[in-house]
């Protein structure tokens, strides 16, 4: 009798337990019940198409089950629909239109390169060779003047072969300054601008090309190529001077404007280019070598952003603004300046230095006369951007270009293209040369977006709408529908 006392309540108390166990189970079955009949009737209900047939207990199972699969291929569609939409809004938003109201542009006058076959000034190379007390004065010239003319195109012709008892007279880290040094100055008296109303300043720099040192004339960005930037041993952006528009601007009115540079030299090369581009080995040119007086007229392609496209991210726009630049060397951005730093970080790869005739910057090593045979012997791949001779284990873990496109140069987003239209020569008793633009141009490109965010809103609601029949109301309900049952299933 004691045991079974003592067995009692034990037994009360599993029982107990099961009847909670069952209770709750019961409760459960009921909340999903309950849960499952209001998913039922907020369904049924749906102003969405297809969504109260799945519910519908008053068709066959069949019919239930087809039209669940005709909406989950309305919702594949969609998928299908709005993934090829958001491509080509990413992949081609912009589309080119034209502007003709050419009353109200400002067209920039070309910026002009002049870079003479002989760069010296003799009696500053002179000078110079005399204070570095030189024990061979022949071998010092020869390794001065080596230094002055080496550029991207005349490494064939340069001795680099310099001799021992000099080779240490000149460090590598002044070539450049030397080249500035000593090289010609330009005469003022030598440029005249003439304009039927206005005269307008023309700015002139001596600065350092591939193409060695060069005068460059109507210029925004010449200014970041002088030599007495490039050897500073600082960080770069701390020495570059602020980026100052200051090239010659004209309207339709200015017309008759024309650039007139008198005896400038006897053998040059002229290259014309936009005021915020830069030269290099491949930029056409062409050589004034005849006396007399050549005249060139240029005709002007002019891109522009609308400003709605402005506002958008680089992805979207696919090109740079000149406030945009890519790397430390330079504080702006041009196409020119993009693929120039391509072949600057291509030579110090195939090479491991950086020829003085590039702006260097503080980590890297400026290449010695002697070190530029390797630049001669890569000079077709370093050119074309495309190492085709470079070894195979050097590409590999270099990651070296296989072409310009492997550089990402973006087209700048504002730019004036020239291109020549004629070509006159007269005869006469000086060196004469003279540009102008022969006719205004009337016509100009508009860079424009075509698809923006209104765009994308507007097509989506489309494509649902026309796949599902669903509107912003009736995403609404199955919003709340939804945050009705976390509500309750958290309760």
């Amino acid at each position: 009798m004691t045991a079974l006392l003592q067995v009692l309540p034990h037994y009360t108390m599993i029982k107990f337990k099961r009847k909670i166990s069952l209770f709750k189970r019961k409760r459960g079955n009921y909340r999903r019940k309950e849960v499952f009949n209001y998913i039922k009737n907020g369904l049924r209900n749906a102003t969405t198409h297809g969504l109260s047939y799945l519910v519908n207990d008053r068709i066959y199972l069949f019919e239930r089950i087809f039209w669940l699969f005709s909406f989950i291929v309305a919702l594949a569609l969609i998928f299908l629909l709005l993934i090829a939409q958001y491509q080509r809004f990413i992949e081609a938003p912009t589309v080119v239109s034209v502007d003709m109201d050419y009353f109200d542009w400002n067209i920039s006058f070309p910026a002009i390169t002049l870079c003479p076959l002989y760069k010296v000034n003799i009696p500053t190379y002179k000078e110079v060779i005399r204070k570095n007390n030189s024990p061979s004065d022949l071998a010092s010239e020869g390794y001065l003047w080596a230094i002055i003319h080496t550029n991207i195109q005349s490494l064939e012709y340069v001795k680099m072969d310099v001799a021992d008892e000099v080779v240490t007279v000149y460090k590598p880290e002044e070539y450049a300054e030397l080249s500035a040094a000593v090289f010609r100055s330009f005469e003022f008296n030598t440029i005249e601008a003439m304009v039927t109303k206005i005269n307008h300043p023309v700015t002139i720099t001596s600065a350092m090309t591939e193409m060695g040192m060069c005068h460059v004339l109507n210029s925004n960005i010449a200014v970041y190529d002088q030599p007495s930037y490039s050897t500073l041993k600082i960080v770069w952006k701390s020495s570059s001077p602020k980026y100052v528009k200051n090239n010659i601007e004209l309207s339709i009115y200015d017309r008759d404007f024309f650039l007139e540079i008198t005896n400038y030299a006897k053998v040059y090369k002229v290259y014309i280019h936009g005021p915020d581009e830069v030269i290099t080995g491949t930029t056409s040119s062409f050589t004034f070598d005849v006396e007399g007086c050549m005249s060139f007229g240029l005709t002007v392609w002019t891109t522009r952003i609308s400003d709605e496209l402005r506002d958008m991210p680089l992805r979207i726009r696919k090109c740079r603004f000149i406030d945009e630049p890519i790397s430390e060397r330079y504080p702006i951005y041009s196409y020119s300046h993009c693929l120039l730093e391509c072949r600057i970080m291509l030579v110090n790869r195939l090479c491991g230095c950086v020829p003085h005739f590039y702006k260097t910057l503080p980590h890297e090593r400026i290449c010695h006369i002697r070190e530029l045979k390797c630049v001669l012997h890569y000079l077709k791949d370093i050119v074309t951007l495309a190492p085709a001779e470079a070894p195979l284990e050097l590409r590999n873990t270099q990651g070296l270009p296989t072409s310009s496109r492997d550089c990402g140069c973006l087209s700048t987003c504002e730019l004036d293209q020239y291109h020549k239209d004629r070509e006159d020569y007269m005869s006469q008793d000086s060196y004469v040369l003279e540009i102008r633009i022969t006719s205004f141009p009337k016509v100009r490109v508009i860079r424009d977006i075509i698809f923006n965010f209104y765009d994308i809103f507007l097509k989506t609601g489309g494509v649902i709408n026309l796949c599902i029949g669903c509107s912003i109301i009736s995403l609404i309900e199955c919003l709340v529908i939804f945050l009705k049952i976390c509500i309750y299933v958290l309760k």
